[in-house]
């Protein structure tokens, strides 16, 4: 049994890893880390995978209250040149993020084919594998936090809050400005990833396997025209593709 764990800048999810499936996951918000770990503590773990993408004084204080917490080896999953026979596409391997390797990764292990990975997270990660298990780069959108920010300079539009982005969108003209924002960040994240993917599909010539994963992922899966894998959990599932096979 393995315990596995995403931190991410916004939220961790935790997990436990055994006969290849992902169980008793749980989210939290990063800084709540310690209190969500003992829930799982008295499991039988015999190693820890995880990934992160937090500052290192961050991550050494996570490191800090495993130790303490669970006697089992820690196994770090970083960013870089090559993983199971799955290759870094970037120039400076090790600035890809290491959650977005980590999917990358587990992803072609599991499915030995080309992919379209889309990560709709604090950002919106887009990386392009091909059917060699070639990383060749990828795309970074900004998040909804991120995209609100950037009406700061515009004055009757600074204070207005992004509505309910679940909403039975149709992609109408909005009578009302909130609505038109918030409209307008769905159709801007969806036309990204079908024009970048018609692209990739024309570039590798076939189309890939397209995989949604993160806090707004399935709501976009179900938006999209093009047909899609939607995959909770994402990174640590494949942390646990990823153990399986080192």
């Amino acid at each position: 049994m393995r315990l596995l764990i995403d931190i991410g800048n916004t939220h961790t999810t935790m997990g436990v890893w055994t006969n290849s499936k992902l169980l008793s996951v749980i989210t939290v918000e990063t800084k709540n880390f310690r209190q969500s770990l003992l829930k799982i503590k008295n499991k039988p773990i015999k190693e820890i995978f995880l990934t992160s993408v937090v500052a290192k004084n961050i991550l050494s204080k996570v490191k800090k209250t495993l130790i303490k917490e669970i006697p089992a080896k820690i196994i770090e999953i970083k960013s870089s040149s090559k993983l199971l026979n799955v290759t870094n596409g970037y120039d400076s391997p090790r600035k890809l993020g290491n959650d977005r390797w980590v999917s990358i990764v587990g992803l072609f292990s599991l499915y030995k084919k080309p992919l379209y990975i889309v990560d709709c997270g604090t950002a919106i990660s887009i990386d392009c594998v091909n059917n060699k298990g070639s990383h060749i780069g990828g795309f970074i959108l900004s998040g909804t936090k991120g995209y609100s920010k950037s009406f700061v300079d515009a004055n009757n539009l600074k204070n207005i809050k992004l509505a309910n982005l679940k909403s039975n969108t149709k992609f109408k003209p909005a009578k009302t400005t909130e609505k038109a924002i918030s409209d307008g960040y769905v159709l801007m994240v969806i036309s990204a990833i079908e024009k970048s993917y018609n692209n990739f599909s024309k570039q590798i010539g076939k189309k890939p396997l397209l995989v949604i994963s993160g806090g707004y992922g399935q709501f976009i899966s179900k938006k999209l025209s093009i047909k899609n894998k939607y995959i909770p959990n994402l990174a640590a599932k494949c942390l646990g593709l990823i153990s399986d096979r080192l």
